[in-house]
């Protein structure tokens, strides 16, 4: 099972899948960050928000269709507000996944917020999330006598 195999490599990830439209994604870690890679054909670099906290990552996004107006078999106009000549295409089938989509995370270090990158091109995004420094914002307290 894929998702057995996800977690004994990267531990618990906590992928959460949200949305309409399922959306694959690949996690690659080095020593120094984490580069998740998602297919996202047909969505628009507008309609991406990324947002991270601490461990946590949340991508989300919307891919919209172009409305063609199609004729039910009633002959009645789908997809259009009625307004107009009545379409020609009858759709007999539709495939490509449309809507809403969100994949939230979390990953087994903190991420540095500050250096997070995210690239869009032909359809995949590439998000580069380098891992916080553990000792970063750790210290030592001091003990005192009494």
């Amino acid at each position: 099972d894929v998702g057995t195999l996800v977690e004994s490599f990267f531990g618990d990830v906590g992928d959460e899948v949200r949305g309409s439209m399922s959306v694959p994604m690949d996690i690659d870690e080095s020593d120094t960050d984490y580069v998740l890679t998602l297919d996202v054909p047909g969505v628009s670099l507008e309609s991406i928000a990324i947002d991270v906290h601490e461990d946590r990552v949340s991508i989300a996004g919307e891919r919209l269709t172009k409305e063609t107006p199609v004729a039910t078999e009633d002959g009645e106009c789908e997809g259009v507000d009625g307004a107009g000549p009545k379409p020609t295409v009858k759709r007999s089938r539709r495939e490509r996944p449309a809507g809403k989509f969100e994949r939230r995370l979390r990953l087994t270090m903190a991420i540095e917020h500050d250096s997070v990158s995210a690239e869009l091109s032909d359809g995949v995004l590439v998000v580069t999330l380098p891992k916080a420094d553990p000792e970063k914002g750790k210290r030592r307290v001091p003990v005192s006598r009494s």
